[in-house]
């Protein structure tokens, strides 16, 4: 196979795997989106986050961010606390709630994962595990899109 039909290969399956992704978030919380989840998600990985830094990780406008954590904050999932000293912005936090629905959420979805990947073997799995982690370091720590002409 040829490194364009290898790619293109990958493409498709990478387009399949966001649309299930997509299914599994509206399974997770009703009225919840995948960018809200997606944002609690980083709120607790980066404790003390603010709306410009969420912004700027994930390539999206300050306005959506901010329409997002408001809902969030409303639905009791997330808080504002003090501003951090020489930064503006309030840092986020996840409130009680917000820590309980992400567990909820993700023991969804490994059992979601564990009733599709019932056929496989562990050592497959581990190779999936294993490739994704790599392919994941390989993109960056930003989900921003690169401006690069490789």
């Amino acid at each position: 196979m040829t490194r364009e039909a290898a790619l293109e290969d990958l493409y498709q399956a990478l387009g399949t795997l966001v649309r299930r992704s997509r299914d599994l978030g509206a399974d997770l919380h009703p009225g919840l989106s995948v960018v809200a989840y997606t944002l609690l998600v980083q709120v607790e990985a980066e404790p003390h986050a603010r709306a410009a830094d969420l912004a700027a990780h994930f390539g999206l406008d300050k306005s959506t961010v901010s329409r997002q954590l408001d809902q969030l904050v409303a639905a009791g999932l997330l808080r504002r606390e003090g501003e951090r000293p020489g930064r503006r912005g309030q840092c986020l936090a996840l409130t009680d709630a917000g820590r309980a629905e992400l567990a909820a959420a993700a023991q969804a979805v490994r059992c979601r994962l564990a009733g599709w990947l019932a056929g496989w073997d562990d050592a497959d799995i581990a190779t999936l595990g294993g490739l994704m982690a790599r392919f994941n370091a390989s993109t960056g720590s930003s989900l921003a899109p690169s401006l690069d002409s490789d």
